[in-house]
């Protein structure tokens, strides 16, 4: 989800300015800094997940090859589900682009006197992010597409002023949409993974763990088959990741809603705030060496 907290950190700032003061340049820093790296560890997640997904049908081709032999059109089967899914991903990275932009040129619309250029582009972005969104909501990953029918109109506090809320009146439900759409996305696409990290494993345990030692021979590499033990074991991360980045940006989907309403409060922006931690957290912990 390339630079998709970025959002949040202009939100928090508009927030911290139309309706609490001003607050330290440090703590926008700050705020800035876990949201970068919060967006860049989701575009990551999201390009891991396309080789996931490649990887689970390299394996079911490998398995299924041990048992009859497959011809041309089974490899093109395989390899066209792929790509499809490839696509949804594709999909999934642009429509969460075009959030960022949208959010970027909302806070140009509370920072500026002169409005009319970021007002004439957020049309072209919320059409682009329309028509996106509408594909990805027709994508086999939903399954119940009723979930995007309960989104309601809100009332834009008044504390809210001047071009900010003449946007905010006239598209807040068209981007709270677009939130929740990418939201089930990704939770989808963390179940999907899941499963298809699954699969991966218990392949590749069968073939470099299992089958290893129950030869008559000894393993000849002891300690790069431990490591590779270990590394399969674990793998599983990938798939959890995208189900809580799922649960992060619902957590801004209600803070972008309090914010509307006038109601945001320092303890939800807190509590959102963890979640990035928490979330920055588990990726880390990823990265590090098995």
């Amino acid at each position: 989800m390339k630079k998709t907290l970025r959002q949040t950190v202009v939100v928090l700032t508009v927030i911290a300015t139309l309706t609490t003061g001003c607050r330290s340049t440090d703590e926008y820093k700050k705020f800035a800094n876990a949201g970068s790296k919060y967006a860049n560890a989701v575009d990551k997640l999201l390009g891991a997940a396309g080789d996931i997904r490649i990887d689970t049908t390299s394996e079911q081709l490998l398995r299924n090859d041990r048992i009859i032999n497959l011809t041309v059109d089974d490899y093109k089967k395989l390899a066209d589900r792929d790509e499809e899914r490839l696509e949804v991903i594709r999909k999934l990275r642009k429509h969460n682009k075009l959030l960022s932009n949208y959010f970027q040129l909302l806070n140009e619309l509370a920072g500026s006197d002169a409005p009319t250029r970021a007002q004439g582009e957020i049309t072209g972005v919320v059409e682009n992010l329309n028509k996106i969104g509408n594909e990805l909501k027709g994508s086999d990953l939903i399954t119940n597409p009723a979930i995007f029918q309960g989104i309601g109109n809100l009332v834009v506090s008044s504390q809210i002023r001047g071009a900010l809320h003449s946007e905010l009146e006239k598209r807040h439900r068209t981007i709270l949409l677009e939130l929740t759409i990418q939201k089930e996305m990704l939770k989808v696409l963390g179940d999907s993974i899941a499963q298809d990290v699954k699969l991966i494993r218990i392949a590749r345990e069968e073939r470099f763990v299992i089958r290893p030692l129950i030869q008559d021979t000894t393993i000849s590499d002891e300690d790069t088959w431990i490591e590779t033990r270990r590394d399969l074991l674990k793998m599983e991360n990938r798939g959890q990741e995208l189900q809580f980045a799922s649960d992060t940006l619902g957590e801004f989907q209600e803070v972008f809603q309090a914010f509307i309403e006038g109601k945001q409060s320092l303890a939800r922006v807190n509590s959102f705030l963890q979640e990035v931690d928490n979330f920055l957290q588990l990726v880390e912990a990823d990265k590090k060496p098995k």
